[in-house]
């Protein structure tokens, strides 16, 4: 009867024309179930005396599947199939709304990492060499001992554009990564039901270990060009610094270097750091622009450039001692200027800034926050506008796709 009544409202699409992916579903039915039934003869002791037999209820257990399965290739049959079986309309329905349902997330999940690869790489390119200045000021100022002084502008953004090649080569890849994991990832989560604070901090957590995968060999170079480290910048014939050297030949010197270690570790320097880093410094920004813009979404640039210039500003001020940190381990000195191999290995990233305020104070913790917050407010407006411009077009690509 299942058979009969499934064949005949499967088979009939929502105008009365007939399906042949249904009818070869439902011979499938038939055909395994006959295999069955000559088993089931031999059951019918079983069956007399009351109870079932272990075949009839595997394949009638079968057929209710692959009859669901079925209709389901024919949609606008759910409800005549509730009407003339024994199956709850609520079951047949419940089938078709989760597998829409799982498309939805899959395919919003989707656009949100196409999206977000797109804008992070236009607005990594943008931001990289625009801040650039600011961000060779702040390793400078930072390192210890250093000659530089933000009273002497000149010399202090002397050769400001420093090794910015590999940077240029390493972020845009690096970027388009961090907001395409990030902005999938914050989607499905969101999908799931979290609140936004914390899809955002689960988000930014997971993309930043493959963005600074892809982006800490060419910081560690860029770091040790910015501060002017010995055989990453030529040294010229009066013993003054030079230009910096090409960036195949800092990676050949990174790699033939003992510091850290040498080889592939050696551009590896500071990943933990790195992270330990970047992941407030994240958090607190996008927290503090989806604060600021009231969680909307298609912001105009405008709106997008002052949330953001904002909320950069002020993750960047307060996570400075934890730069100061990083950039002084990829550059390879201690709080002393000595080299980092000479400290003891005890020492991890949260001593290091006990150390560095016990010997040098505020002033030494907050080294180089006035560039760094003046390129906040620069990177920030630039990223969240571009962000939010390129998003939105993005956006509108895939409906016009629709």
């Amino acid at each position: 009867i299942c058979y009969s009544q499934a064949l005949q409202v499967a088979t009939r699409g929502r105008h009365g024309v007939r399906s042949s992916r249904p009818l070869t579903i439902i011979n499938s039915i038939r055909q395994t179930s006959d295999v069955y039934m000559k088993d089931d003869l031999n059951e019918d002791r079983v069956e007399k005396s009351g109870g079932i037999g272990r075949r009839s209820f595997l394949s009638q257990s079968l057929s209710s599947v692959l009859t669901v399965t079925a209709v389901a290739s024919c949609p606008q049959s759910s409800k005549a199939l509730a009407k003339t079986t024994r199956l709850p309309q609520t079951l047949v329905s419940s089938t078709f709304l989760s597998s829409s349902s799982s498309i939805n997330v899959s395919g919003e999940a989707f656009q949100e990492s196409v999206s977000g690869f797109v804008s992070g790489a236009a607005l990594t390119f943008t931001k990289t060499f625009v801040k650039y200045p600011l961000d060779t000021a702040t390793v400078r100022l930072q390192m210890p001992n250093s000659k530089y002084s933000i009273i002497k502008p000149l010399e202090l953004f002397d050769g400001s554009y420093r090794g910015i090649l590999l940077p240029l080569l390493s972020n845009i890849p690096g970027g388009g990564v961090f907001f395409a994991i990030k902005d999938a990832t914050k989607s499905i989560c969101k999908d799931a039901g979290m609140p936004k604070w914390m899809a955002t901090s689960i988000a930014v957590g997971v993309a930043n270990f493959p963005y600074w995968f892809i982006r800490n060999p060419s910081e560690v170079i860029k770091t040790r060009q910015q501060a002017n480290i010995e055989g990453y910048v030529t040294v010229s014939s009066d013993g003054s610094e030079g230009k910096s050297v090409s960036a195949l030949d800092a990676i050949k010197f990174a790699l033939n270097s003992t510091e850290s270690g040498g080889g592939l570790k050696g551009l590896y320097t500071g990943y933990w750091e790195n992270i330990i880093y970047a992941y407030p410094a994240d958090l607190l920004k996008f927290l503090s622009y989806e604060t600021l813009s009231g969680g909307r979404k298609n912001l105009s640039p405008l709106e997008g450039a002052a949330y953001g210039a904002t909320a950069t500003a002020i993750a960047q001020y307060f996570t400075t001692p934890l730069d100061v940190v990083r950039n002084r381990i990829m550059a390879g000195k201690d709080a002393t200027g000595t080299d980092e191999m000479e400290v003891s290995s005890s020492n991890n990233y949260f001593s290091r800034v006990v150390r560095i305020a016990k010997e040098e104070g505020f002033s030494g913790l907050f080294a180089g926050a006035s560039p760094r917050v003046g390129k906040a407010f620069l990177s920030g407006a630039i990223q969240f506008a571009t962000y939010e411009e390129t998003k939105q077009s993005i956006g509108a690509l895939f409906q016009s796709k629709k």
